[in-house]
């Protein structure tokens, strides 16, 4: 190799090193942004009194509770129209 030819080939390397650290600090900065939203549904999890690690099986019981008050309130409704249909008709 000639010493142009080093040179050149160092040249290259700092450019693609300052290229590289440049991302590097993009991407740590974009960490850290998410980091801190992460942080911050965290907090805003436990603080309406749920554990983070259960919002699986809390969606899933909350889920259930609900669809059992529903049919609850359908079969009241269904006893209200069939009542609602039978005064109709006298």
């Amino acid at each position: 190799m000639t010493p142009e030819e080093i040179k050149r080939r160092i040249e290259s390397l700092q450019k693609r090193t300052e290229s590289a650290a440049k991302r590097k600090a993009e991407l740590q900065g974009e960490l850290r942004a998410r980091e801190g939203e992460l942080r911050a549904l965290l907090k805003e999890i436990t603080d309406a009194g749920y554990n983070p690690k259960e919002l699986v099986s809390e969606r899933d019981r909350v889920q259930a509770e609900l669809i059992s008050l529903m049919e609850s309130y359908e079969a009241k409704l269904v006893e209200v129209e069939k009542a609602l249909a039978t005064y109709t008709k006298e």
